[in-house]
Protein backbone atom coordinates (compact mmCIF):
# COMPACT_ATOMS: atom_id res chain seq x y z
CA UNK A 1 0.00 0.00 0.00
CA UNK A 2 2.87 2.32 0.80
CA UNK A 3 4.44 1.46 -2.15
CA UNK A 4 1.44 2.70 -4.34
CA UNK A 5 1.21 6.15 -2.48
CA UNK A 6 4.86 6.51 -3.33
CA UNK A 7 4.41 5.42 -6.70
CA UNK A 8 1.22 7.98 -6.87
CA UNK A 9 2.68 10.41 -5.71
CA UNK A 10 6.03 10.45 -7.88
CA UNK A 11 3.63 10.11 -11.03
CA UNK A 12 2.14 13.50 -9.94
CA UNK A 13 4.93 15.09 -9.60
CA UNK A 14 6.24 13.71 -13.06
CA UNK A 15 3.15 14.86 -14.68
CA UNK A 16 3.69 18.62 -12.61
CA UNK A 17 6.99 19.34 -13.80
CA UNK A 18 6.56 18.37 -17.41
CA UNK A 19 3.15 20.55 -17.49
CA UNK A 20 5.52 23.39 -15.90
CA UNK A 21 8.14 23.11 -18.57
CA UNK A 22 5.64 22.66 -21.46
CA UNK A 23 4.26 25.92 -20.25
CA UNK A 24 7.14 27.83 -19.93
CA UNK A 25 8.15 26.69 -23.53
CA UNK A 26 4.92 27.85 -25.12
CA UNK A 27 5.47 30.77 -23.35
CA UNK A 28 8.87 31.66 -24.71
CA UNK A 29 7.78 30.61 -27.84
CA UNK A 30 5.06 32.92 -27.63
CA UNK A 31 6.95 35.96 -26.62
CA UNK A 32 9.69 35.08 -29.03
CA UNK A 33 6.91 35.32 -32.01
CA UNK A 34 5.44 38.27 -30.65
CA UNK A 35 9.35 40.26 -30.42
CA UNK A 36 10.20 38.96 -33.82
CA UNK A 37 6.58 41.16 -35.62
CA UNK A 38 7.83 44.37 -35.62
CA UNK A 39 4.58 45.60 -36.76
CA UNK A 40 2.22 44.63 -34.10
CA UNK A 41 1.87 48.50 -32.95
CA UNK A 42 1.26 49.36 -36.38
CA UNK A 43 -1.03 46.82 -37.63
CA UNK A 44 -3.61 47.95 -34.40
CA UNK A 45 -3.89 50.73 -36.42
CA UNK A 46 -3.54 49.86 -40.20
CA UNK A 47 -5.24 46.55 -39.80
CA UNK A 48 -8.40 47.86 -40.72
CA UNK A 49 -11.43 48.61 -43.05
CA UNK A 50 -13.93 51.31 -42.83
CA UNK A 51 -16.44 54.17 -44.03
CA UNK A 52 -15.90 57.89 -45.02
CA UNK A 53 -17.33 61.14 -46.27
CA UNK A 54 -15.24 63.40 -48.36
CA UNK A 55 -15.36 66.65 -49.13
CA UNK A 56 -13.55 68.58 -51.46
CA UNK A 57 -13.29 72.49 -53.06
CA UNK A 58 -10.87 72.90 -56.19
CA UNK A 59 -10.59 74.93 -59.58
CA UNK A 60 -11.37 74.37 -63.14
CA UNK A 61 -9.16 76.26 -65.45
CA UNK A 62 -9.22 77.01 -69.51
CA UNK A 63 -7.12 77.84 -72.22
CA UNK A 64 -8.04 81.37 -71.77
CA UNK A 65 -6.94 81.41 -68.11
CA UNK A 66 -10.45 81.86 -66.77
CA UNK A 67 -11.18 80.33 -63.99
CA UNK A 68 -14.36 78.46 -62.13
CA UNK A 69 -14.39 76.99 -58.54
CA UNK A 70 -16.01 73.66 -58.13
CA UNK A 71 -17.41 71.15 -55.08
CA UNK A 72 -17.98 67.64 -54.07
CA UNK A 73 -19.37 65.44 -51.47
CA UNK A 74 -18.91 61.78 -51.92
CA UNK A 75 -18.40 58.21 -50.31
CA UNK A 76 -15.41 56.31 -49.49
CA UNK A 77 -14.67 52.76 -48.63
CA UNK A 78 -11.54 51.39 -47.66
CA UNK A 79 -9.95 48.39 -46.77
CA UNK A 80 -6.21 48.15 -45.58
CA UNK A 81 -4.03 45.26 -44.40
CA UNK A 82 -0.17 45.38 -42.73
CA UNK A 83 1.12 41.95 -42.80
CA UNK A 84 3.58 40.59 -39.97
CA UNK A 85 6.43 40.49 -42.65
CA UNK A 86 5.94 44.17 -43.43
CA UNK A 87 3.84 44.12 -46.87
CA UNK A 88 1.44 46.57 -46.65
CA UNK A 89 -1.48 46.81 -49.34
CA UNK A 90 -4.32 49.88 -49.19
CA UNK A 91 -7.66 49.64 -51.47
CA UNK A 92 -10.15 52.10 -51.84
CA UNK A 93 -13.57 52.85 -53.66
CA UNK A 94 -14.52 56.32 -54.24
CA UNK A 95 -18.33 57.58 -55.78
CA UNK A 96 -19.11 61.24 -55.70
CA UNK A 97 -22.73 62.13 -54.02
CA UNK A 98 -22.35 66.16 -54.95
CA UNK A 99 -20.44 67.72 -57.94
CA UNK A 100 -20.94 70.96 -58.50
CA UNK A 101 -19.58 74.14 -60.21
CA UNK A 102 -21.14 77.24 -61.90
CA UNK A 103 -22.95 77.26 -65.34
CA UNK A 104 -19.76 77.14 -68.06
CA UNK A 105 -22.02 76.87 -71.01
CA UNK A 106 -23.31 73.40 -73.01
CA UNK A 107 -19.91 72.47 -73.41
CA UNK A 108 -18.47 72.47 -69.81
CA UNK A 109 -21.96 71.65 -68.01
CA UNK A 110 -22.81 73.30 -64.61
CA UNK A 111 -25.72 74.21 -63.13
CA UNK A 112 -28.30 75.27 -65.93
CA UNK A 113 -26.30 74.92 -68.83
CA UNK A 114 -28.87 72.81 -70.07
CA UNK A 115 -30.53 74.73 -73.04
CA UNK A 116 -32.36 72.36 -74.57
CA UNK A 117 -30.10 72.03 -77.62
CA UNK A 118 -30.04 68.33 -78.23
CA UNK A 119 -26.52 68.57 -79.50
CA UNK A 120 -25.68 68.97 -75.63
CA UNK A 121 -27.99 66.63 -74.42
CA UNK A 122 -26.07 64.12 -73.16
CA UNK A 123 -23.26 66.08 -70.94
CA UNK A 124 -26.13 67.90 -69.38
CA UNK A 125 -25.56 65.45 -66.12
CA UNK A 126 -22.40 66.10 -65.80
CA UNK A 127 -19.45 68.82 -64.86
CA UNK A 128 -16.15 69.47 -65.49
CA UNK A 129 -14.42 67.11 -62.68
CA UNK A 130 -13.71 64.23 -64.06
CA UNK A 131 -13.24 61.46 -61.19
CA UNK A 132 -17.08 60.37 -60.83
CA UNK A 133 -16.29 56.82 -59.54
CA UNK A 134 -12.41 56.36 -58.76
CA UNK A 135 -10.78 52.79 -57.75
CA UNK A 136 -7.55 52.68 -56.30
CA UNK A 137 -4.91 49.84 -55.17
CA UNK A 138 -1.54 50.93 -53.04
CA UNK A 139 0.63 47.95 -52.22
CA UNK A 140 4.53 49.08 -50.28
CA UNK A 141 7.00 47.90 -47.50
CA UNK A 142 6.97 49.03 -44.24
CA UNK A 143 10.15 49.75 -42.80
CA UNK A 144 10.13 50.75 -38.95
CA UNK A 145 12.47 53.74 -38.11
CA UNK A 146 11.53 53.26 -34.59
CA UNK A 147 10.06 50.26 -33.23
CA UNK A 148 6.41 50.90 -32.17
CA UNK A 149 6.55 54.62 -32.78
CA UNK A 150 7.93 55.58 -36.79
CA UNK A 151 7.20 53.80 -40.01
CA UNK A 152 8.00 54.08 -43.76
CA UNK A 153 6.24 52.82 -46.31
CA UNK A 154 6.72 53.76 -49.66
CA UNK A 155 4.41 52.32 -52.16
CA UNK A 156 3.50 51.86 -55.44
CA UNK A 157 -0.34 52.41 -57.09
CA UNK A 158 -2.57 51.47 -59.76
CA UNK A 159 -6.21 52.17 -60.46
CA UNK A 160 -8.94 52.49 -63.16
CA UNK A 161 -11.04 56.36 -62.74
CA UNK A 162 -13.63 57.62 -64.69
CA UNK A 163 -13.64 60.11 -67.02
CA UNK A 164 -17.00 62.00 -67.12
CA UNK A 165 -16.23 65.20 -67.75
CA UNK A 166 -18.66 67.08 -69.19
CA UNK A 167 -17.03 67.56 -72.37
CA UNK A 168 -15.63 64.15 -72.31
CA UNK A 169 -18.84 62.56 -72.78
CA UNK A 170 -20.22 65.17 -75.41
CA UNK A 171 -17.17 64.24 -77.47
CA UNK A 172 -18.05 60.53 -77.04
CA UNK A 173 -21.70 61.27 -77.71
CA UNK A 174 -22.64 59.67 -74.54
CA UNK A 175 -22.05 56.66 -76.77
CA UNK A 176 -19.99 53.67 -73.77
CA UNK A 177 -19.47 55.87 -70.51
CA UNK A 178 -17.67 52.44 -69.47
CA UNK A 179 -14.96 54.01 -71.80
CA UNK A 180 -14.36 57.12 -70.54
CA UNK A 181 -11.72 56.34 -67.81
CA UNK A 182 -8.59 57.19 -67.16
CA UNK A 183 -5.63 54.50 -66.13
CA UNK A 184 -4.00 56.15 -62.96
CA UNK A 185 -0.42 55.15 -61.71
CA UNK A 186 1.35 56.87 -59.08
CA UNK A 187 4.71 56.65 -56.50
CA UNK A 188 4.90 57.70 -53.00
CA UNK A 189 5.76 57.14 -49.54
CA UNK A 190 3.24 57.43 -45.98
CA UNK A 191 5.32 58.31 -42.59
CA UNK A 192 3.08 57.29 -40.04
CA UNK A 193 4.33 58.30 -35.96
CA UNK A 194 2.38 56.57 -33.37
CA UNK A 195 1.84 58.17 -30.72
CA UNK A 196 0.35 55.52 -28.31
CA UNK A 197 -2.48 52.67 -28.19
CA UNK A 198 -5.06 55.51 -29.32
CA UNK A 199 -3.67 57.42 -31.72
CA UNK A 200 -1.39 57.70 -34.76
CA UNK A 201 -0.77 60.48 -37.13
CA UNK A 202 0.66 60.27 -40.79
CA UNK A 203 1.70 61.65 -43.67
CA UNK A 204 1.36 60.85 -47.38
CA UNK A 205 2.83 62.27 -50.97
CA UNK A 206 2.74 60.53 -53.80
CA UNK A 207 3.28 61.92 -57.97
CA UNK A 208 0.49 60.61 -59.31
CA UNK A 209 -0.22 60.17 -63.62
CA UNK A 210 -4.06 59.91 -65.25
CA UNK A 211 -3.67 58.60 -68.73
CA UNK A 212 -7.04 59.19 -70.35
CA UNK A 213 -8.73 56.42 -72.41
CA UNK A 214 -11.60 57.99 -73.57
CA UNK A 215 -10.38 59.51 -77.07
CA UNK A 216 -11.90 62.72 -76.02
CA UNK A 217 -9.70 64.92 -76.93
CA UNK A 218 -9.40 63.35 -80.54
CA UNK A 219 -12.75 63.57 -80.91
CA UNK A 220 -13.03 67.28 -80.12
CA UNK A 221 -9.95 68.28 -82.33
CA UNK A 222 -11.91 66.55 -85.31
CA UNK A 223 -15.07 67.63 -84.82
CA UNK A 224 -16.50 70.74 -86.61
CA UNK A 225 -18.96 71.31 -83.49
CA UNK A 226 -16.08 71.08 -81.19
CA UNK A 227 -13.21 72.56 -82.81
CA UNK A 228 -10.57 74.68 -81.20
CA UNK A 229 -12.58 73.95 -77.73
CA UNK A 230 -9.72 71.28 -76.82
CA UNK A 231 -10.41 70.05 -73.67
CA UNK A 232 -7.01 68.50 -71.35
CA UNK A 233 -7.21 65.19 -70.11
CA UNK A 234 -4.14 63.16 -69.80
CA UNK A 235 -2.56 64.84 -66.51
CA UNK A 236 -0.05 64.40 -63.71
CA UNK A 237 -0.24 65.71 -59.91
CA UNK A 238 0.88 65.38 -56.77
CA UNK A 239 -1.23 64.65 -53.86
CA UNK A 240 -0.03 64.91 -50.45
CA UNK A 241 -1.94 63.91 -47.25
CA UNK A 242 -2.18 64.60 -43.60
CA UNK A 243 -4.05 62.48 -41.21
CA UNK A 244 -5.02 60.81 -37.80
CA UNK A 245 -6.51 57.20 -36.78
CA UNK A 246 -8.14 57.12 -33.60
CA UNK A 247 -8.62 53.88 -31.60
CA UNK A 248 -11.69 55.02 -29.43
CA UNK A 249 -12.95 51.34 -27.77
CA UNK A 250 -12.25 47.78 -28.50
CA UNK A 251 -12.86 47.82 -32.52
CA UNK A 252 -13.71 50.78 -33.01
CA UNK A 253 -11.59 53.08 -35.30
CA UNK A 254 -12.45 57.00 -35.93
CA UNK A 255 -10.02 58.84 -38.46
CA UNK A 256 -10.00 61.80 -40.34
CA UNK A 257 -7.53 63.58 -42.83
CA UNK A 258 -6.90 66.49 -44.78
CA UNK A 259 -5.92 66.72 -48.86
CA UNK A 260 -3.98 68.79 -50.91
CA UNK A 261 -4.37 67.22 -55.42
CA UNK A 262 -2.52 69.86 -57.65
CA UNK A 263 -3.32 69.11 -61.79
CA UNK A 264 -0.73 69.54 -64.40
CA UNK A 265 -2.68 68.95 -67.84
CA UNK A 266 -0.25 67.23 -70.63
CA UNK A 267 -2.29 68.15 -73.40
CA UNK A 268 -3.95 71.04 -74.72
CA UNK A 269 -5.91 73.89 -72.91
CA UNK A 270 -5.61 76.39 -75.36
CA UNK A 271 -9.23 75.94 -76.40
CA UNK A 272 -12.67 77.15 -73.80
CA UNK A 273 -12.82 73.67 -72.29
CA UNK A 274 -12.24 73.87 -68.74
CA UNK A 275 -9.79 71.17 -66.54
CA UNK A 276 -9.50 70.92 -63.27
CA UNK A 277 -5.95 72.21 -61.62
CA UNK A 278 -6.25 71.71 -58.01
CA UNK A 279 -8.29 70.41 -55.24
CA UNK A 280 -8.21 70.62 -51.55
CA UNK A 281 -10.52 68.78 -49.13
CA UNK A 282 -10.90 66.14 -45.89
CA UNK A 283 -12.46 62.82 -44.69
CA UNK A 284 -13.90 62.15 -41.91
CA UNK A 285 -14.37 58.13 -41.24
CA UNK A 286 -15.53 55.46 -39.21
CA UNK A 287 -14.12 51.60 -39.39
CA UNK A 288 -13.21 48.39 -36.89
CA UNK A 289 -9.99 46.79 -36.53
CA UNK A 290 -9.30 43.29 -36.92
Amino acid sequence: MFKKVLLLISFISITSSYAAISDSANQSSSSANNSSNLNQAFQDFQNEYNVGYVYSQGQLINGAHATAPYTTGGINLEVEHLFDMGIWFDFNFNMLTSNNQPNLGPLNGGNGSYTGNPAYNNGAAFNQNPFVFTFNGRVGYAFNLIKDTLQLTPYGMLGRNTNWATSTVLANGSANLTQDYFYTGALGAKLSYRINSAILLYVDGAGVYNWDNSGAVKSIQTSSAYYGKSYAATNFGFKSTIGAKFNVYKNLQLGANTFWYNFEPQSNISGLMYTPTNTFGGEISIGLTY
